[in-house]
């Protein structure tokens, strides 16, 4: 494995070196198509980074403050590395999570850096950027919305031309009941659709362990086209870590984690051991929850975050401080965007994400 790291400044820099192993060849992979080549990765925070994914790299980083105008309709940071309360800046349309741009994007953006002490409120507007530039073109209030936890509004395209609401929620509290009518759906108690794409929603449930015991949280994949449910293939595992849709819906990815060795605590006894990165990533068909390949990178062990799996193949990584690592899965996936029910985070770990040609 190459371990060089992808340079955290500004402007860019170079990534890191693609894996190279014979299961993990980006030769062997297609060519991002010309409207998913760059992706615009947008933080709470109001930076974007420009990511080529043809390279792939870092190829530029901003500020949207500096090009919301004067006064910036973005806000400014008071002073270098402080986190807003809540969310200046995030993708309209498609929840962040991989719609396509071709000209022009919208975001949802407050100038204010803090929300009202007086109701937990802040100003929204819906911003135009044309495209490769950010040169804001245009701007529209959407009212004063509550954040206090955090999450700015999610705002679709209206039923008349130029229109924006506020999108209805699409992830049932409870779908056990809309379970138990499709095939395979039945047994399984404390439902959620957490995730979809496509036709296909991954699906979070609690089932009986491996002896039939005490319920585990475990997953599977709902055809919403078929009215068909599966289960993810393997036994539950406690210590596996996140699992996501890819592009499309037709194929999920898995990182695998184990318990770090514990530190010990102010009184001598071992503190509870955190869940780290191994570096493995599993691939799963949704059809029918098998794994399907299996791809080990130590570049992306320990504290990386996975942010993306794009439509030509990669699953992007960040270490939350302007660097990023890149890792070939073997195969390319669909073009229909990922969408999640999840609030924002200020952390950098769920940025708001958008693929365009330019």
């Amino acid at each position: 494995m190459l371990l060089a790291a992808c340079s955290p400044n500004k402007d860019g820099g170079q990534a890191d070196a693609p894996s190279q192993t014979p299961s993990n060849n980006p030769a062997s992979l297609s060519a991002p198509d010309a409207s998913h080549r760059f992706l615009y990765v947008i933080y709470c925070t109001g930076t974007v980074d420009r990511l080529d994914l043809a390279r792939p790299a870092k190829v530029s980083s901003f500020a949207l403050s500096e090009r919301s105008g004067t006064p910036p309709a973005v806000a400014v940071a008071p002073s270098p590395g402080v986190k807003p309360d809540s969310c200046l800046a995030r993708p309209a349309a498609t929840d962040g999570t991989g719609g396509t741009a071709e000209r022009q994007v919208q975001l949802v953006a407050t100038p204010q850096f803090y929300r009202s002490d007086a109701d937990g409120q802040k100003a929204y507007r819906l911003l135009t950027f044309s495209l490769p530039d950010w040169t804001l073109r245009q701007q529209a209030d959407l009212g004063m919305f509550d954040v206090l936890n955090g999450t700015p509004p999610r705002m679709v395209r209206g039923p008349q031309a130029g229109q924006w609401v506020p999108r209805p929620s699409e992830g049932a509290p409870d779908a056990t009941a809309d379970l138990a009518g499709y095939a395979g759906g039945q047994g399984l108690a404390f439902a959620r659709f957490t995730q979809w794409s496509g036709d296909v929603s991954l699906v979070e449930f609690a089932g009986p362990g491996p002896s039939q015991g005490t319920p585990q949280a475990q997953a599977g994949f709902a055809d919403r086209a078929a009215h068909r449910f599966v289960r993810l293939a393997g036994p539950p595992d406690a210590d596996s870590g996140p699992l996501r849709l890819a592009p499309g819906g037709r194929f999920a990815v898995r990182e695998v984690q184990r318990p770090q060795p514990p530190a010990p605590s102010a009184q001598g006894a071992a503190d509870t051991a955190p869940l780290r990165n191994t570096g493995e990533l599993r691939v799963y068909r949704t059809a029918d929850g098998q794994q399907v390949a299996s791809v080990a990178d130590a570049r992306i062990a320990g504290p990386w975050h996975g942010i993306a799996i794009t439509p030509g193949g990669w699953a992007v990584y960040t270490d939350r401080q302007g660097a990023y690592r890149f890792v070939a899965l073997g195969r390319t996936f669909g073009t229909e965007p990922v969408q999640d029910g999840e609030t924002d985070d200020l952390d950098g770990t769920r940025p708001g994400l958008v693929y365009s040609a330019q």
